[in-house]
């Protein structure tokens, strides 16, 4: 099932206001849903951009798919560290793709792309490209305040499996596609208690001005002493700090 809508995404005085009280920003959110053990340990591809698209982190299984290693892809523009293939008339992977994104930013859904061929280029060192041809889920990081902050970027090889356009193309796409959304939404489900937590820790560091790893402990001592998951206090608090301000 599809994600409700984000709200519309607000003011620039907004924005500024969540951050302010925060005290994370945005990449040190998306950076701390990269570095979620079950990001990097699962055997799907998955990748993290940013508003810019460019990349925040990729785990394991996503530079194995793409031939590519970790410091080719974090930091890049994720449609240069994986152009079309020059060599390929009317390739249009990066269109397709920047699309995608741009709609995942701009509704706050899920979107599925349909079976389509979008080579890579060949491990460093190799001349050329390889071919590939993906069954593509995106679907949007959105931070407590409502804001989509990020792109969840999940991408399947069936490379020789399914091939675009042929008979049938669509609803094996269409099947596998349901079976990458249960697994991304229970990924996404981890990221959005990861965001909740990171702020949570940057509202402790403005109030107490103390360290990340002491506003950390005192998340976990609070966690601790109200029987309550980590995540539901970082989520209390983050509350109690909006409802302050108003």
């Amino acid at each position: 099932m599809p994600l409700a809508a984000a709200p519309a995404e607000p003011s620039r005085s907004g924005a500024a206001e969540v951050e302010m009280f925060s005290g994370s920003s945005d990449a040190q959110i998306l950076r701390a849903c990269c570095d979620d053990p079950a990001f990097r340990a699962t055997r799907s591809p998955y990748l993290v951009v940013d508003r810019e698209f460019t990349v925040v982190g990729a785990n394991a299984a996503f530079c194995a798919a793409t031939l590519r290693a970790p410091g080719e892809l974090v930091g890049r523009p994720l449609t240069a560290a994986l152009p079309d293939n020059p060599h390929r008339p009317g390739a249009d992977g990066v269109a397709r793709l920047t699309a995608s994104l741009s709609r995942v930013l701009r509704l706050g859904l899920r979107d599925h792309l349909p079976v389509q061929r979008h080579d890579v280029p060949a491990a460093t060192g190799t001349p050329g490209f390889v071919e590939r041809v993906w069954v593509t889920v995106n679907s949007p990081l959105v931070a407590p305040d409502g804001r989509v902050i990020g792109v969840l970027h999940h991408i399947e090889d069936v490379t020789g499996l399914i091939s675009p356009g042929a008979e049938g193309s669509d609803l094996a796409a269409a099947a596998l596609a349901r079976a990458l959304d249960t697994e991304n939404s229970h990924l996404r489900a981890r990221f959005s208690r990861h965001v909740s937590i990171e702020q949570a820790k940057g509202a402790l560091m403005a109030q107490r001005g103390c360290s990340a790893d002491e506003a950390f402990t005192l998340l976990r001592r609070l966690s601790h002493e109200t029987n309550r998951k980590l995540h539901v206090v970082a989520e209390a608090l983050l509350a109690d700090t909006v409802g302050q301000r108003h």
